[in-house]
């Protein structure tokens, strides 16, 4: 059973938590994802509460640490220095991904250092200028360390953790209900393009 944590804090991106988080919460037998924050609750961008299951710092000993996004969340968060502070990932022994903004984290972590990485395409100068090889596509990846850019690029993300950590049958059965009607083959094969891409970005 594996843990999978979302990292969130206040003006989240509401989409960027809830698909993720509806994707990874249908299945209970492979692993269990958990919300992470700096308290009970936090508000997002749009003002809905949402509860959180446990505080950042239990992030260090997941299996998957996933950053949400949010243009004035991400800087209030990079400003708090507790909440930078409280992090000590692995990059060998875990996998952490972020969704556009989040990769403002990840630079700030030290961990996009060793190689390219994408967030949401209105950031990327901002992120290149750290220093950061900003690429824009839609999700790069280098060893256990995922970027995507755009909200709906969470798919692609979750698609990569899951296929690295259960192979690619159990990535298409987890996607394979969030497809479009009548647009199964379209969409697999731009799933699969995608993480290939992503992959082979470094």
């Amino acid at each position: 059973m594996k843990t999978i944590v979302i990292v969130i804090f206040d003006s989240f991106t509401d989409i960027d938590l809830f698909l993720m988080w509806d994707i990874l919460g249908r299945n209970t037998k492979d692993w269990r994802v958990r919300i992470l924050g700096t308290k009970a609750e936090h508000l997002s961008a749009n003002g809905l509460a949402v509860k959180t299951h446990g505080r950042i710092a239990e992030a260090n000993d997941a299996d998957v640490v996933l950053f949400s996004s949010g243009k004035l969340g991400v800087k209030a968060s990079l400003s708090d220095k507790a909440f930078v502070t409280a992090f000590s990932l692995n990059v060998e022994k875990q996998l952490i991904g972020s969704i556009c903004g989040g990769a403002f984290i990840l630079e700030r972590l030290g961990l996009l250092r060793a190689g390219p990485a994408t967030t949401h395409p209105d950031a990327l100068e901002e992120l290149r200028a750290l220093g950061v090889d900003g690429r824009e596509q839609a999700l790069v990846c280098n060893g256990n360390v995922a970027t995507a850019g755009g909200c709906l690029s969470a798919v692609y993300l979750i698609g990569w953790v899951v296929e690295v950590l259960f192979g690619r049958a159990k990535r298409i059965d987890t996607l394979r209900e969030l497809i479009p009607a009548g647009q199964r083959d379209t969409f697999e094969q731009l799933i699969e393009l995608s993480i290939k891409k992503g992959v082979s970005a470094a």
